[in-house]
């Protein structure tokens, strides 16, 4: 086992397997507590149950981040961030205090949920937190166990702090796109992008926001490993955004999730307050 600093792993925001298992093992006596979290989204009309998926195999201790159940419930839009005290509560009820060391794994990777849940800690203050890079099947992949065990909760107290820098509004993204005054980035698939396919969700009409540019959050990751592209590959994709002045960027999907792997990937660069525009096309692309 190798010496580990946490701090550096939490400035690149991903964490390597072989990280995550020597922090689960070592014995440093100043080392944060460690909570896990499965944070997997599945888009609309899938046939897999995240929750239940988790229930039949799990890194040991993780617990369920549901990206739907811990959202704005007096919102119509798709889980919108959730009001301060609710987000408080719900961590609260999983075992997360302040001073713990979060790390978020997806089922499938680190596109499909990690990253919004990265980013909603994050808008809420907590910035010890990183995403498992290549998710369950990069840590299966090195040889690490899971579980299908039940794991006990002992709640803590979490006071959120809430960072208005981190998350856009529709009001701010107007005022964006007709200004051209920021890069706004979506993370869609191009065919969506583009408006030559339907969105998965219904009621919502094709295309783009005006003055936006497409960077598919799959391009950011290796298609053979899963795993975020190296930090130079990155850079070089994402160089006519972070290579200029202090222009503002804000990132946007189909309902707020793959944004955050664009601002992973920013975040990854060195580019740490990419903000989400949280409604994404779920809102933009409403038929009016």
């Amino acid at each position: 086992m190798t010496d580990i600093d946490i701090n550096a792993i939490i400035d690149k925001g991903i964490i390597t397997p072989n990280e995550l298992h020597d922090i689960m093992h070592s014995l440093a006596k100043d080392q944060p507590p460690l909570k896990i979290v499965d944070g997997t989204f599945v888009l609309p009309g899938s046939d897999v149950d995240p929750r239940q998926e988790f229930s039949n195999k799990h890194i040991a201790d993780a617990h369920f981040f549901d990206i739907e159940a811990i959202s704005d419930k007096n919102s119509d839009l798709p889980h919108m961030l959730p009001p301060k005290d609710q987000f408080e509560d719900a961590v609260s009820i999983l075992g997360i205090g302040n001073q713990d060391l979060i790390v978020v794994y997806g089922q499938s990777g680190l596109v499909m949920g990690p990253a919004r849940v990265w980013w909603m800690f994050r808008t809420f203050g907590h910035e010890k937190i990183c995403v498992l890079d290549g998710g369950l099947p990069a840590w299966e992949a090195e040889g690490y166990k899971t579980t299908d065990l039940e794991n006990k909760i002992d709640e803590q107290p979490f006071e959120a702090n809430f960072n208005n820098k981190l998350v856009r509004d529709k009001t701010q993204v107007l005022s964006a796109s007709e200004q051209a005054k920021a890069h706004i980035l979506d993370a869609r698939p191009a065919p969506r992008f583009n408006g030559e396919v339907p969105e998965p969700r219904a009621g919502m009409r094709a295309g783009h926001i005006e003055n936006s540019h497409n960077i598919p959050a799959q391009t950011l990751v290796d298609a053979e490993t899963g795993r975020l592209k190296r930090t130079e590959e990155l850079k070089t994709l994402l160089k006519p955004y972070i290579d200029q002045d202090s222009t503002e960027i804000i990132t946007t999907c189909g309902s707020g999730v793959t944004a955050c792997v664009i601002a992973l990937a920013l975040f990854n660069c060195g580019t740490k307050n990419a903000s989400v525009y949280d409604g994404s096309w779920s809102e933009w692309g409403r038929h009016k």
